[in-house]
């Protein structure tokens, strides 16, 4: 960098030279027409700022890179370091310099005691539950961020008193990497079931398999940890917070000075601070959501006055989860709020629940325009992908497969083999009433 430095500044510096070389040339010139000395020293002078404009694009450029860097700038002129949060990169640059994309995920289960049919994954890997165009998806976006409802331990014991527990094996782990998983949203009621034993594991296991983690941490600072996506120029501020369990002393402990556990939101206080906090540092800010009542298909009190206090805050972007259940899609302030993600790998279906809604999901994708020399953000679109369990006996063997529900039912693979098309529509149908997609 340093070498590049200087050759930048050497143009520069020769080009100041060609104006001082010109002043000394002698005029010889009419008054009628420019004399040489007043051509040259033009050019010169034209040279320079020419020069001028590449070395700030230079340094610019430079200044928004975070590769090996401990501060940058931001396309909004704001400056970020390595103390502010988790700095995340996409693997793979992004196809365009004009946009990023950002795909939020809702609940993710991979304990077979709860979900006995994802028992598929442990035999053939975590791509045998998603159809192509859905693994497409995932595996495509910038940034994919995942509510993981559970803890990676074999070890701990199980929460007295709580009707469910859940927990999987570390290795397990091993699929979110496959899946494209660049966030961990851990920030739910699930994370300490297994005690404080079952949380440390589980973040030691997202460390080892380098898949960092929100919402949840060793003691409050790490709980409370902004993630900050960085592509193209432009950053994105992710935060996670849960309001569930909705009482004082939670089964779910909070994260506190030395002790581990999550980042609370019943009390958005401290949420609303840290908004703030993510605002002055990066170009966009996203709040995920751990909020709602169960197998409700609408927010509720709750919801709407802690959406409107996180807009109010200054968040471009609000996504929720825990319901189990898809819910609506509204604005407040202008601002988008995708209240339930609903299930993604879970087994709460009609066939267990009797709830017909909890067998939706959404993956909520945004779209992030900027303009490719400076990194500003110029639009957030936003992509509502409804999606169906769809499960089903063939050949001897349990098959699992989270598909779209959209236009292309009728020529689904996985629907010809399942014989469940006509139950897909219903699914569709009901989904694109909740969300409101004509």
């Amino acid at each position: 960098m340093l070498k590049k430095k200087i050759t930048l500044l050497s143009a520069a510096a020769a080009a100041l030279i060609g104006v001082v070389a010109a002043l000394s040339v002698p005029i010889g010139a009419s008054a009628e027409s420019p004399s040489a000395q007043e051509i040259m020293v033009k050019a010169a002078a034209e040279a320079v700022l020419e020069c001028g404009e590449s070395v700030a694009a230079e340094f610019r450029k430079r200044a928004m890179d975070p590769d090996g860097a401990s501060a940058i700038i931001t396309a909004s002129g704001k400056v970020l370091t390595r103390d502010d949060g988790k700095w995340i990169t996409p693997e793979q640059e992004p196809d365009s310099d004009r946009e990023i994309s950002i795909v939020f995920v809702g609940d993710i289960i991979f304990e077979t005691g709860q979900n006995p049919w994802s028992s598929i994954a442990y035999s053939d890997g975590i791509r045998a539950c998603f159809d192509d165009e859905t693994w497409e998806t995932l595996t495509g976006a910038d940034f994919l961020v995942v509510n993981n409802e559970f803890p990676y331990t074999d070890g701990g014991t199980p929460t007295p008193g709580k009707t469910f527990t859940f927990r999987c094996a570390p290795w397990t782990a091993e699929w979110l990497g496959e899946m494209g998983t660049d966030i961990a949203a851990l920030a739910n009621n699930h994370v300490y079931d297994y005690g404080e034993e079952g949380a440390l594991d589980t973040f030691d296991t997202l460390d080892e398999q380098g898949i960092p983690y929100i919402g949840a941490g060793r003691n409050i600072d790490d709980a409370e940890q902004t993630a900050y996506c960085i592509a193209n120029g432009a950053t994105v501020a992710i935060l996670n917070a849960t309001e569930i369990e909705r009482y004082e002393n939670p089964d779910t402990r909070e994260a506190g000075e030395d002790s581990p556990g999550v980042f609370r939101m019943l009390d958005t206080t401290r949420l609303c601070e840290k908004i703030r906090e993510a605002k002055e540092k990066a170009d966009l800010c996203i709040v995920y959501a751990h909020w709602g009542t169960e197998k409700m298909p609408s927010q509720d009190w709750s919801q709407t006055t802690k959406a409107q206090e996180l807009a109010e805050a200054g968040a471009d972007l609000i996504v929720g989860s825990h319901p189990h259940v898809l819910q609506n899609i509204e604005y407040v302030d202008g601002v988008p709020v995708f209240y339930s993600l609903g299930n993604c790998i879970s087994n709460q279906r009609t066939e267990t629940l009797s709830n017909k809604y909890t067998e939706e999901g959404v993956l909520a994708r945004a779209y992030i325009t900027i303009k490719p020399d400076t990194g500003e953000v110029i639009a957030v679109d936003m992509d509502a992908i409804p999606t169906w369990v769809d499960r089903y006996k063939s050949g001897g063997r349990t098959h699992y497969s989270i598909i779209p529900l959209d236009d292309a039912l009728d020529d689904n693979p996985t629907l010809a083999v399942s014989g469940h098309l006509s139950r897909a529509k219903d699914a569709k149908e009901t989904a694109y009433g909740i969300l409101g997609i004509n």
